[in-house]
């Protein structure tokens, strides 16, 4: 509260002078001032000011400082002296109370136009105000006395942390005739109507809705005698947990609250709500156009004709389409062309006019609405998702974990993820993002690197990698150049407008969003360009293929593999985006895809050769383990693939296929050119096989005896579906092949396997999600956090993730799991750091070579060979019983006594005791 004790500090504060430390004068553009006198305890006001009562102008009411403070910040606005006056008294009359008002304002022809209530700061000014909300207390009291008087206020102000804070309460008694129409006739109740107090008071509580602003007298932007509420970009804030969550919960309440039961429409709407409001704070930073104004000023009508005009603006310059909007003004000047066209024909038009503008479905239709009726019933609900994001800012400079985290809570709740489309979360991109070389990649180009993300959903990947790669420029018009090389891709047309909806909120406005098929042609998108593919495409989706065209289908070797009548079920499109990632990739360039884990060991042909595609046409660089629980609406285990394309000048892959093909043709005449048959040799060496034995095979095509002892051989001859030479040699040439080919890769691969634990995995992703209701949406693992503890980071005030795949705040720490990865693609020494669950090994230990069959199935559970000593001979199963069956459970129920369960193993134990007892 400021008193006589800080009056010093608050003259201070508002710039008044002195010579004496007694007295402090204030001058104001011309000879107007104000002169405090500290030592006689008296304030003296400008001569043409009138004060009609002295005991405003001295010190023994507290109050009387709020005036002091009041009247020096309308005069610095340019309010002029003789158009204020303090104290002003009425009579009593028709239920008003009478009294004295702190001060009035009056416009330049002398008409009353402001009434100010001053009350000290806090409980006096709180009370204050929910007495004026109850029945409209002493300013309403003082209106009815001055009828044209059109606004009032309530207002305070206080001293904190040496500068001087002031709240107020302002009130328009002013008619809006525009909002009037829009109400039945038995509802249009006036101010200028009000025969008294409590009906002046009525029509501000029925009609306008007790609405007040908390702006609009004092600000900058705003002139004397204006009183408006002007909205500037200075004027929003940016979005912190709280309001992460509160906007959350306060959609779902306006949705239930109107019946809306369609999500995925309203989510369609909230975009456009998005895109309008971006719009917005770029084209009219100083005056925005998105936010209500106040019964007092606005409508539903024009709030949404402003609406409308934005997306307009946004979906043409943004999205380059073109949507149909045609304004009241357009209307009218068309009516010049005829010159004897009657005004009542015109009000006839503009009345058809306004019914097929608002009176339907549009851009902001959450209900269906084909009348003025259903209009007004959604013209509430468009009213109050405006005001819920009017007073934050969605366009910055940095990406914002909660804005992102806010948008992520929209999409899953407003798009229904299905056929494999699950949305990635923040610490997910961020972690794949930062774990690929993006630095050395920008340093060693001669242009900007190109960047690609061929599902791009809600541009997840693509606002992280340019939130990234931000540190490596030093200019602005440099940035942008490397964010006009990013592209994505996504068939979806709702999500491929939030993709670049996104991209605008981060100021990252050059991203380019294509929308279409990533697996079909498209003429944005050039085969063999790109530096970096970082993606989470689709899996799961029946019938794809089906929207190719049969051109675009032959562009896979993958469609070779499918019969044409299995086109409309066949739903392993994620083998597809295999493909096409490396027909996207330049030599050189690098990736980072989210693929199902069960790419890595299906056995199926088509998921074989897509890991064929892997083995022949990447390094596999690292893969991650992503446990159940990465994804809110899925359980499926994923796996993240790191990987660099291999060069093609010249191709090992052909190369070594060639020379396979030689030597498995009995051709060795090319040994003596290539330095490549130390490959074959410690293939043989792997397998434990004699050179020669090895030798006849591949010559005369003929298992020797030696080779038939063999174990391998005896297994391939003892399986079914092998058994043939030609069968053998056909398995043999591929593992060959594919040995050569992991045997030659640069690198190891990091393996990060994910835990099991409900609690490990938390931790591991550094966040969880909730389904319960007002904590939907994703919460972040707090620090504190323990094996026990789901306490979340939010909850405890901190904003930051907590996880070893990545440090939030030093994205190089050498304790995460992200530059572990980095360095392997760089060629660095990997250090784990002990961290148990990394693993580095050598490509060729992830596939097995022991089996008769070979689906190059990659293992990310790599053990020791297990050593059976004994002093029996060691033999396969299979080799001492061709009987081998599934085991049946005993429970309790088929047994008299015992408490454990017992399985039976699958084996014909007397024919293994008859076989022994023979051979013995």
């Amino acid at each position: 509260m400021i008193k006589k004790e800080n009056i010093k500090e608050l003259l201070n504060l508002m710039n008044y002078a002195t010579e004496d430390n007694n007295v402090y004068v204030k001058f104001f553009g011309n000879l107007d001032c104000i002169m405090v006198d500290l030592k006689n305890e008296s304030i003296k006001y400008p001569e043409q000011l009138i004060v009609n009562d002295k005991t405003t102008s001295n010190f023994e009411h507290p109050e009387n400082f709020v005036v002091l403070e009041c009247v020096t910040r309308l005069l610095t606005k340019g309010y002029l002296a003789k158009n204020l006056e303090l104290e002003p008294r009425w009579q009593l009359g028709r239920g008003a109370s009478g009294g004295k008002a702190d001060i009035l304002v009056k416009d330049n022809n002398g008409h009353e136009f402001l009434i100010i209530e001053c009350k000290t700061f806090g409980d006096e000014f709180d009370k204050a105000w929910q007495k004026t909300l109850i029945d409209g207390d002493q300013l309403f009291s003082y209106a009815q006395q001055i009828k044209r008087t059109q606004y009032l206020c309530l207002y305070a102000s206080n001293i904190e942390d040496n500068k001087i804070i002031y709240v107020n309460r302002i009130m328009t008694i002013k008619d809006n005739e525009d909002y009037l129409k829009t109400l039945k006739a038995s509802q249009r109740l006036r101010y200028k109507e009000a025969s008294d107090v409590k009906e002046l008071y009525n029509v501000w509580k029925e009609i306008y809705n007790l609405e007040y602003e908390e702006t609009g007298i004092f600000e900058e932007s705003v002139s004397p005698y204006e009183i408006n509420k002007v909205y500037s970009i200075k004027d929003l804030k940016s979005v912190g947990f709280e309001d992460t969550q509160k906007k959350y919960n306060e959609f779902a309440t306006i949705l239930r609250q109107h019946n809306v039961s369609g999500h995925e429409n309203a989510f369609d709407k909230l975009v456009n709500i998005f895109l309008a409001k971006i719009v917005d704070e770029i084209q009219h930073p100083n005056s925005l156009k998105f936010n209500w104004r106040g019964i007092a000023f606005d409508d539903y009508y024009q709030l949404q004709d402003r609406l409308q005009k934005l997306y307009k603006d946004g979906m043409q310059k943004f999205l380059n389409e073109k949507v149909t909007y045609i304004d009241n003004k357009q209307l009218s000047d068309a009516f010049k062309l005829f010159k004897n066209d009657p005004d009542a024909t015109k009000d006839k038009v503009m009345e058809y006019f306004r019914e097929l503008k608002f009176f339907t479905n549009n851009d902001f239709a959450f209900i269906d609405v084909h009348n003025e009726d259903l209009f007004k019933q959604n013209a509430e609900i468009l009213l109050k998702m405006v005001k819920m994001f009017q007073d934050i800012k969605l366009k910055t400079e940095e990406q914002n974990q909660f804005l992102g985290d806010l948008f992520e809570g929209f999409l899953d709740d407003g798009i229904k993820q299905s056929e494999g489309q699950f949305f990635t979360p923040l610490p997910i991109t961020r972690f794949i993002v930062s774990s690929l070389p993006l630095k050395q990649i920008i340093e060693k180009n001669d242009n900007y690197p190109k960047v690609i993300d061929y599902a791009c959903g809600a541009g997840h990947f693509l606002n992280e990698y340019a939130s990234q790669v931000k540190q490596f420029f030093d200019k602005e018009d440099e940035l942008q150049n490397c964010y006009s090389e990013i592209d994505g891709i996504e068939k979806e047309y709702r999500l491929s407008k939030v993709s670049k909806v996104s991209a605008f909120m981060y100021g990252q406005d050059n991203i380019n969003i294509t929308y279409g098929d990533a697996l079909a042609e498209n003429k944005n998108i050039k085969d063999g360009q790109y530096d970096i593919l970082i993606a989470n495409p689709p899996y799961s989706v029946k019938g794809f293929l089906e929207t190719l065209t049969e051109d675009e289908r032959n562009k896979y070797d993958l469609t070779k593999l499918i019969k044409k009548n299995a086109y409309s079920t066949n739903n392993s499109i994620e083998t597809f985006f295999v493909e096409r990632a490396k027909q996207l990739l330049k030599p050189g360039g690098v990736a980072g895809i989210i693929l199902p884990a069960s790419l890595l060991t299906n056995g199926s042909n088509l998921y074989s050769a897509a890991r064929e595609i892997i083995l022949q046409y990447f390094d596999i660089i690292s893969i991650v383990e992503l446990p159940s629980g990465t994804f809110g609406a899925t359980g499926t285990n994923t796996v993240t693939l790191f990987l660099r394309k291999k060069d093609d000048n010249p191709s090992l892959a052909e190369h070594y296929k060639n020379r396979v093909n030689s030597w498995f043709n009995g051709n060795f005449e090319k040994d003596k050119v290539f330095e490549d048959k130390n490959l074959l040799l410690d293939y043989l060496k792997m397998q434990n096989i004699e050179y020669n034995d090895y030798m006849e095979l591949l010559s005369n095509h003929n298992l020797n005896d030696n080779l038939k002892k063999h174990e391998m051989f005896k297994s391939y001859l003892n399986d079914s579906k092998v058994k043939t030479v030609n069968k053998i040699l056909e398995i043999e040439k591929d593992k060959l092949y594919y040995y050569m080919l992991a045997s030659m890769q640069r690198n190891n691969v990091v393996i990060v396997n994910a835990p099991s634990n409900k609690n490990e995995i938390k931790k591991y992703l550094g966040y969880e999600w909730s389904n319960r209701k007002g904590a939907e949406g994703i919460k972040y693992i707090g620090a504190n956090s323990d094996d026990n503890d789901s306490t979340l980071s939010k909850n405890k005030g901190i904003e930051k993730i907590i996880t070893p795949l990545f440090n939030q705040e030093n994205l190089f720490d050498n304790n995460k799991i992200n530059t572990c990865i980095r360095n392997c693609f760089l060629g660095n020494e990997i250090i784990t750091n002990g961290n148990k669950k990394i693993k580095v090994n050598s490509l060729m230990d992830l596939l097995n070579f022991s089996k008769t069959t070979f689906d190059k199935s990659i293992s990310l559970n790599i053990s020791g060979k297990i050593v059976v000593k004994s002093k029996y001979e060691v033999d396969k199963l299979s080799n001492v019983t061709s009987n081998i069956f599934k085991g049946q459970t005993i429970t309790r129920a088929t047994t008299n006594e015992g408490n454990y369960k017992v399985v039976a193993g699958g084996i014909d134990y007397a024919y293994m005791v008859d076989k022994y007892n023979r051979d013995d």
